[in-house]
């Protein structure tokens, strides 16, 4: 490890990993501050696609956070620390488990709307902002979603999007104007991502933006709200894949019976296979149950 990193905290016990590294906590010898840290060892890394994506990924997660806090759904990068082999990133320490686990927890029971609507406005909210400066995460699932606790235990945990060890730039302002299917200037490209949650465009193999990030939280929603299943399985990588291009989407009554039609409508439009028609992040935000909690039932259509 970085000595410059070491004079500056302690490092403890292995926490997590991450697409390229291990991720330990760590405390400030300044502050006492408690925070936790990744460690990329770049000299492991063989394939140019992986070398290019760790270097970026600090930067990139920077940029998502924006200056002072300015996206509080990004897990914010303090400091960063490299030599000749190692990208070490500090980054705040997260409270409660990943959205995965706290899934798992419920053992099959669904999430009631009212909580899943609160995740998924905040990740839709954590979403706009980096789209708005131009990031596209490309690798958003539940264990890429941590939860911060509250210490007294008084408010609802607050989501933060961690890991942009596959997020790419498509340049300043590139979500501005896009929610309407409206043209921009940089795609991004590549095969990236977790099979189950990654967009059909991703898929078929040819240039996209930053709606690939609204499909996969799509995903997430239908997870939180079936008890953990997902929309588009297979028993090999290649069979989901074949599943995410047909993008038949469905709502199996054992599982859906008691969601709302507001909710699956959401869903619809975030899991659209026309990228012109399927939502950005900002429309999201402004989605009946979005707006009222997920205590609307019915989505009312203009006569």
């Amino acid at each position: 490890m970085s000595e410059q990193l070491k004079r500056d905290y302690e490092i403890g016990e292995e926490i997590g990993r991450g697409r390229f590294g291990v991720v330990h906590r760590c405390v400030s010898r300044a502050t006492g501050e408690p925070f936790a840290v990744k460690s990329v060892d770049r000299s492991l890394l063989a394939d140019d696609l992986d070398r290019a994506l760790a270097e970026l990924e600090p930067k990139l997660a920077r940029l998502a956070g924006g200056e002072g806090d300015e996206n509080p759904g990004v897990v914010q990068v303090r400091a960063v620390y490299e030599d000749d082999a190692w990208t070490h990133t500090v980054m705040d320490l997260c409270t409660g488990p990943d959205l995965l686990d706290w899934v798992r927890l419920r053992r099959g029971a669904p999430v009631p709307e009212p909580d899943a609507a609160r995740v998924v406005a905040q990740l839709a909210e954590a979403l706009a902002c980096c789209h708005r400066r131009g990031v596209v995460h490309r690798d958003v699932k539940p264990d890429n979603v941590l939860l911060d606790l509250d210490p007294a235990g008084e408010a609802p945990p607050r989501v933060r999007l961690a890991d942009f060890g596959s997020a790419a730039w498509l340049g300043s302002g590139a979500g501005a104007g896009e929610g309407e299917g409206g043209a921009r200037g940089r795609r991004a490209e590549g095969l990236v991502g977790t099979p189950h949650y990654v967009a059909p465009e991703v898929v078929a193999g040819g240039e996209y933006g930053e709606k690939v990030d609204v499909w996969s939280a799509g995903v997430v929603m239908y997870a939180l709200l079936s008890g953990g299943a997902l929309p588009f399985g297979g028993e090999t990588p290649a069979d989901v894949f074949a599943a995410v291009l047909r993008g038949s989407l469905r709502f199996p009554p054992a599982l859906f019976a008691g969601v709302s039609p507001a909710a699956k409508d959401l869903m619809r439009r975030m899991m659209c296979r026309d990228v012109s028609r399927r939502f950005s992040a900002e429309q999201v935000l402004r989605h009946p149950w979005i707006q009222s909690g997920g205590g609307v039932r019915e989505v009312v259509r203009p006569t």
